[in-house]
């Protein structure tokens, strides 16, 4: 009896320990079933070599298509273009694939663990379709957005703010845009010069006086000789006018002896001898008359020549005394002075060098010859100045290749830009960057079928060369990623109705390729992926409208939620059979 008793009480104990046990076990929360489910289901998907061959097989192959158009300098919105229509075209079928199986392995044993409870029908349903979703959101986004910024950031050190492609340039030396150098006209002597390197001067200044002095006699000189040439011109007419009026009195005189003359038979042959001697004495007189008109006429042509001489050495004078106060050309700063009160000075001497005011090159070395070859007198020019953004444009290309700073032999173009009233810039290192345009090659068979799928033409060039901001890329690839989740949620949808993975697989692919059909006519086109495709270089390059692509990206978001609520109603109400 005492051995029945202590069994008895054993197994009382016993049983009342594995109540006590029981009582005190916590049932987990939905929450918590579902990130269970959901780690499960990721972990599984890490494991499936087809979710790791669509990562491996995504990410090579774009790694390899953005390396390839960077060397082709293609633009960033043109780069991830491609990228994006890619999974919109292609990896979109990996999606329905990764979908399509999420149930397979399951579904068999799915009854038993709903009937002992270990997991309800909408625990399950959506902590798969959370995995699924969550899973490929990281396959996708995990190459998209390092790609996406990628392109983004290239964008930024090889383009120019336009999307144009850039050469580069470092240390290049500001100078004065074509400095002005001030030589003396005349000899002389400085008199005064209160100028120093870096003064500011206007056109006009005063730069420096020579001693004028000796000019000045030179000057009242020749005025002198001018008045003297004048006089002569004055008396050179008097005497052509004196001139005239005696071959006035002479042919008035001949004109009466060959009149005496008219009735020489009535005369005596004494008289007619003297009448005819005199007729021969008028036309002397006659003759010396008009040569000493003509020496007048002559001698008036002289003096007048004298005279013009006298005034061009007037003009000569005047004009080295006007060079005696030696002014500022144009405006700027002196930045030699080669001069001092006191100094001698030849014709010729070289006295000032004055940079225009706020006017500035560079000697831009290129040392890609088939960069050189692309650049064009007026394209435009990036100049940062230790942190200061300035805009200019090439004025002029080098004909020869001359050495750098460092002694490299290179080709070289000529940089003209602005300071913006900025002073201090002369002499300080500049990096440029010139842009290039597009290069202008052959396109091949991929590049063709590319163009025909996006619609992209020669009329696209905004869109084409334009820099992609975060905004825009975001806003493009929300559209892959909205096309992502919303075959996810169909694919699940389509494997809870058909309970077959294969017949899941491909209706959604069937309905993936004729949904462009269906949205048309359903009055949605941009929710069309084909119409993503032809507008997405808009997008990228931040041409599109933003008010309709949040739109489009609202409706993608609304056909997301909206199989998703269906699934899980349907699998709840019959799956798996009860």
């Amino acid at each position: 009896m005492d051995s029945q008793e202590q069994n008895n009480s054993s197994v009382s104990e016993t049983s009342a320990e594995h109540e006590k046990s029981n009582t005190g076990r916590r049932i987990p929360s939905f929450l918590e079933s579902l990130w269970v489910l959901t780690l499960t289901d990721l972990r599984a998907m890490l494991g499936s070599w087809l979710c790791r061959g669509f990562l491996l097989v995504s990410c090579l192959l774009t790694v390899l298509a953005l390396k390839g158009m960077q060397s082709d300098e293609i633009v960033a919105a043109q780069m991830l273009e491609v990228v994006y229509v890619t999974y919109l075209l292609v990896w979109m079928h990996g999606v329905i694939f990764i979908s399509g199986g999420a149930l397979a392995r399951e579904y068999d044993c799915l009854n038993d663990a709903i009937l002992s409870r270990g997991v309800t029908r909408g625990e399950y349903i959506v902590g798969k379709l959370l995995s699924r979703g969550f899973g490929v959101f990281l396959m996708i986004g995990s190459v998209l957005l390092p790609a996406s910024f990628w392109s983004i950031r290239q964008d930024e050190l090889v383009r120019t703010e336009v999307g144009q492609v850039a050469s580069k340039a470092r240390n290049t030396i500001v100078e004065a845009w074509e400095p002005k150098k001030v030589f003396t006209a005349t000899n002389g002597r400085i008199l005064e010069s209160k100028v120093e390197e870096g003064t500011a001067v206007k056109a006009g200044d005063l730069l420096a006086q020579l001693d004028d002095r000796e000019l000045f006699d030179h000057l009242e000189m020749e005025r002198r000789n001018e008045e003297d040439a004048r006089n002569r011109v004055n008396n050179s007419k008097r005497q052509y006018e004196t001139s005239q009026r005696a071959i006035s009195r002479a042919a008035d005189a001949l004109e009466k002896a060959e009149r005496s003359l008219v009735a020489k038979d009535l005369l005596s042959r004494f008289e007619q001898a003297n009448r005819e001697s005199d007729m021969r004495n008028r036309k002397m007189e006659l003759k010396d008359a008009e040569n000493q008109t003509l020496i007048s006429k002559n001698l008036i042509i002289e003096t007048e020549r004298a005279v013009e001489s006298a005034l061009a050495r007037v003009r000569e004078a005047r004009k080295r005394l006007g060079h005696a106060t030696i002014t500022s050309p144009i405006s700027g700063y002196l930045t030699e002075v080669l001069v001092e009160a006191g100094q001698p000075l030849a014709l010729g001497a070289h006295l000032f060098t004055i940079a225009s005011l706020d006017e500035y090159q560079l000697d831009v070395p290129i040392y890609n010859f088939k960069e050189f070859k692309r650049l064009k007198e007026g394209y435009d020019a990036y100049i940062n100045i230790q942190g200061t953004e300035f805009t200019g444009n090439i004025e002029r290309i080098g004909a020869t290749t001359k050495k750098d700073r460092w002694g490299k032999n290179s080709n070289f173009v000529i940089v003209r830009f602005k300071g913006d009233s900025t002073k201090g810039l002369l002499g300080l290192d500049a990096d440029v960057r010139l842009a290039l345009p597009p290069k202008e090659g052959e396109k091949n068979m991929a590049a063709e079928i590319m163009d025909t799928l996006t619609g992209r033409g020669k009329d696209d060039l905004e869109s084409r060369t334009a820099s992609v901001t975060t905004g825009w890329m975001l806003i493009g690839l929300g559209k892959v990623m909205g096309c992502a989740l919303m075959l996810v949620s169909l694919t699940l949808f389509a494997v809870v109705i058909f309970r077959s993975q294969l017949i899941a697989i491909l209706g959604v692919t069937g309905l993936w390729h004729i949904s462009n059909l269906i949205f048309d006519f359903s009055g949605l086109p941009e929710l069309s992926y084909l119409e993503m495709v032809r507008t997405m270089d808009k997008v990228l390059g931040g041409v599109a409208i933003p008010a309709e692509e949040f739109t489009t990206l609202a409706w993608l978001a609304l056909f997301i939620v909206i199989p998703t609520i269906f699934t899980v109603v349907v699998f709840v109400s019959r799956d798996p059979e009860k």
